[in-house]
C-alpha cells in the first residue's frame, strides 16, 4: 500500500533543511523513467562502460527510481561543492610525484555526504512524519546526473559533467527519492554554446563531442574502476595521473570563472611521492587510505598506477624502486607494470633488473611483460 503524505509540501522549507544539512544545492524533479534512459541503454549496448558490469546488472533500477522506492513521487537532487581545485605539478617527472583528482582530497566524500543525507532525511521526517526517503550518493543504482539535469541543478557539459552556473562542475551530487510530492523545478538551458575546450584537451580522446564519453578511453576509468592489467596502448596516456583525472574540468571556462579562488597549491596529498605509493603494504595502505576515496582502487590498483606513472616519468631515479617492486611485490599485476615501467626508462640498471628477475619469475603474465620490456628497451 502506498504511504500517503497529507498536506502541502513546502519546497522552500525543504531547501532550507538541505542548506542546514550542508548542501548548497537542492532541486526537485518529478519521478518517472530517467530522462536519458534510452541513451544509457545504448551506451551499455556499445560496451562503452568497459568492465563496469555492475552498471548492466542494475540497469533497470537505474532508469526507474520506483524500482528502489515504489512510492517515489519526487527525486530531490542535492549538491555539495568541492573544497578545492587541484593543479598540475610542472616538475613531476624530476620529483617522481603523481597526481590525484582534487575531489579525492581529504575524507572520503561518500562518508561525508551520507552523514549529511541522514541529517537531511531526519529533518524531513520531523516535519512530514509519513515521509519515506531513499538516499544515495554515487554508489547506488541511480543516474544522478540525469536527475540533476531534470531538476535544473545544471546542464550536461560536453565533458559529460553537470555544469552549474555558480559552481561549475566542482560539486558532489546526491539524490533522495521520496513519496513527498514536491513541485518540480524548471530545467536550465545548455550554456556550453560553441565551446569545445574539453574535447581536444582529453589526452585519450574519451569525449565524442556529442555529450558522450567512452569509459574505455577515460583516465579515471583506468586508474579507478578497472581491475587487473592496463593495456599497454593506454599506459603512456595516463601521464602523471595515479587516481582519477581533472583535465576536462580544469579547462572548462565555467570552472575557471567560478572556482578560481578554490585552486590548491601543490601538496603531498594531491601529488604523492610515487615510490612511497608503490611500496605500501596492504596494512599500510589501509591505515592511510581506508577513509578516503582512494580506497576504491585498492592497494594493488594504486601501486599498479604508481608503477605506470614512474615509467611515464622516464626518470632513472625511479629504477631502484621499480626493481624492488618487480622483485618482491606480492601482486603479479604490480610486478608486470613495474617491468613495463623499467622498459620505458631503459637504462642499463633498468635492463639489469629485468634480466635478473626474468630468471626467477614464475607468473606467465609477468614473464611476458618482462620480455616485452627488454625488447622495448633494446
Amino acid at each position: 500500500m502506498e504511504s500517503m503524505v497529507e498536506g502541502t509540501v513546502d519546497p522552500e522549507l525543504i531547501r532550507a533543511m538541505a542548506k542546514e544539512a550542508g548542501f548548497a544545492l537542492c532541486r526537485f524533479a518529478e519521478a518517472g523513467v530517467a530522462p536519458h534512459a534510452e541513451a544509457f541503454e545504448s551506451w551499455l549496448a556499445r560496451g562503452a562502460h568497459g568492465t563496469m558490469t555492475y552498471l548492466e546488472r542494475t540497469r533497470q533500477a537505474r532508469v526507474q527510481p520506483r524500482a528502489m522506492l515504489p512510492d517515489t513521487r519526487t527525486v530531490i537532487v542535492l549538491g555539495s561543492p568541492f573544497a578545492s581545485r587541484g593543479c598540475s605539478l610542472p616538475n613531476w617527472r624530476e620529483e617522481l610525484r603523481g597526481r590525484i583528482a582534487a575531489y579525492a582530497l581529504g575524507a572520503d566524500y561518500h562518508d561525508v555526504i551520507r552523514w549529511r543525507l541522514r541529517n537531511f532525511c531526519q529533518r524531513i521526517k520531523s516535519v512530514y512524519p509519513n515521509a519515506v526517503c531513499y538516499a544515495e550518493v554515487d554508489t547506488g543504482p541511480v543516474l544522478e546526473r540525469d536527475w540533476a539535469w531534470a531538476s535544473g541543478v545544471g546542464w550536461f557539459g560536453k565533458n559529460t559533467n553537470i555544469l552549474n552556473p555558480h559552481f561549475g562542475s566542482l560539486f558532489f551530487l546526491a539524490v533522495v527519492m521520496t513519496n513527498l510530492e514536491v513541485p518540480p523545478d524548471a530545467q536550465v538551458p545548455d550554456r556550453c554554446g560553441r565551446c569545445v575546450r574539453c574535447i581536444p584537451a582529453c589526452p585519450t580522446g574519451a569525449l565524442d563531442g556529442d555529450y558522450g564519453l567512452d569509459a574505455r578511453r577515460c583516465i579515471s576509468y583506468w586508474t579507478i574502476e578497472h581491475r587487473g592489467s592496463i593495456p599497454q596502448r593506454v599506459r603512456a596516456t595516463l601521464g602523471e595521473w595515479v587516481f582519477g583525472c581533472d583535465i576536462c574540468q580544469d579547462v572548462c571556462p565555467w570552472n575557471e570563472k567560478k572556482a578560481r579562488r578554490l585552486w590548491l597549491e601543490p601538496s603531498t596529498e594531491l601529488h604523492p611521492f610515487l615510490p612511497e605509493l608503490l611500496s605500501l603494504t596492504d596494512e599500510e595502505f589501509r591505515q592511510r587510505y581506508r577513509r578516503t576515496a582512494l580506497w576504491r582502487a585498492k592497494r594493488e590498483g594504486i601501486a599498479r598506477n604508481a608503477a605506470v606513472v614512474l615509467g611515464n616519468s622516464g626518470n632513472p631515479d625511479a629504477v631502484p624502486f621499480l626493481a624492488r617492486a618487480l622483485a618482491s611485490d606480492p601482486s603479479a599485476v604490480v610486478r608486470a607494470h613495474a617491468a613495463w615501467a623499467l622498459g620505458q626508462i631503459g637504462t642499463t640498471a633498468a635492463l639489469d633488473a629485468l634480466l635478473h628477475h626474468l630468471r626467477r619469475e614464475t607468473d606467465p603474465t609477468v614473464i611476458a611483460e618482462t620480455q616485452g620490456a627488454l625488447r622495448a628497451a633494446a
